[in-house]
């Protein structure tokens, strides 16, 4: 005679049927998440591979955000030099122009729209902060306002308040990169040729308008290599503007493809495949109701079928 065992038949199934139901879970996490595991402890023999990836990649795209920082600065500087250097460009030509026509009846008006526009210029903010004030970021970086302000300074040095400490930041493991510029090292010689022409005008042999005198012909042919060598200077500092941001794109090309590289890396290890995924559930759900079926069944059998 044929014995059936209901408990142990029971026990059995019961147990494939939870076995079911943590697979399900499982899978469904997988999909949830995208990840192979919840816990680092499931993928204990790439954990410290793993944890130095992310590390890495946080270092990254800090240095990221910190080149996107200098970036705005750099290019801010760009911008606000070129205002700096088609001014001193205007002042000169305005010069050459009196010389050569030997008259002029604008040289007051074109050094006092190019000195405020050149304040307007250093005197920029980003966020509140003075880009050309150094350290003094509070602090505008020229203490004038129009001509007048420079006619009265004993120097023109006399009118820049920022100090001497340029901005630096940390773009790389071992790399800081000098995105901040000086007010007075960029429009210090400047300020000092427009100041001799202001302070000539404004003196015994001017004003410079009209027809010029041989003195002040003279003065400005004098002047003409002061106004120059200025203008050489704010093409410096433009040049080295440039190299700097090219320096700086290479920089953060470099940490964008690093991080892109990082990413795949982690992705690897840690997140799941979810098409594979989706399969496995599915699978694990056709296995769960079969067990629930079974289970059910079992739990009718009686020997009453048997007799």
């Amino acid at each position: 005679m044929t014995r059936v065992s209901s408990f142990g038949h029971q026990q059995v199934m019961l147990s494939s049927l939870l076995r079911n139901q943590e697979k399900v879970f499982d899978n469904q996490m997988t999909v949830t998440t995208g990840k192979k595991e919840l816990h680092y402890s499931g993928l204990a023999s790439e954990v410290d591979t793993l944890l130095g990836a992310k590390n890495t990649l946080l270092r990254t795209q800090s240095y990221l955000n910190s080149t996107d920082y200098v970036e705005r600065q750099l290019s801010t500087n760009d911008i606000q030099l070129d205002a700096l250097f088609t001014n001193a460009e205007n002042v000169r030509d305005t010069v050459l122009n009196a010389i050569a026509m030997e008259e002029t009846f604008s040289l007051e008006e074109a050094l006092n729209d190019a000195f405020t526009s050149m304040i307007s210029a250093l005197n920029t903010r980003i966020g509140g902060v003075y880009i050309f004030s150094g350290a003094r970021t509070d602090v505008p970086p020229v203490n004038a306002s129009d001509l007048t302000d420079l006619v009265a300074a004993a120097a023109a040095t006399d009118l820049f308040e920022n100090d001497n400490r340029i901005p630096t930041a940390k773009i790389g493991q071992n790399t800081e990169m000098e995105y901040g510029i000086l007010a007075d090292d960029v429009a210090g010689d400047i300020f000092t040729a427009m100041k001799n022409l202001a302070d000539f005008d404004a003196g015994a042999f001017g004003p410079i308008d009209g027809q010029l005198t041989p003195v002040q012909r003279t003065f400005l042919e004098g002047e003409l290599s002061t106004l120059e060598s200025a203008i050489d200077t704010i093409q410096l500092v433009i040049a080295r503007n440039g190299n700097r941001q090219q320096s700086l794109e290479n920089t953060m090309n470099q940490h964008l493809e690093g991080e892109a590289f990082l990413k795949v890396f982690i992705s690897d290890i840690e997140d799941a495949d979810i098409a594979e995924a989706i399969t496995n559930l599915e699978n694990n759900q056709v296995a769960l109701q079969a067990s629930y079926q079974i289970t059910s069944q079992l739990s009718q059998l009686s020997l009453l079928n048997y007799i």
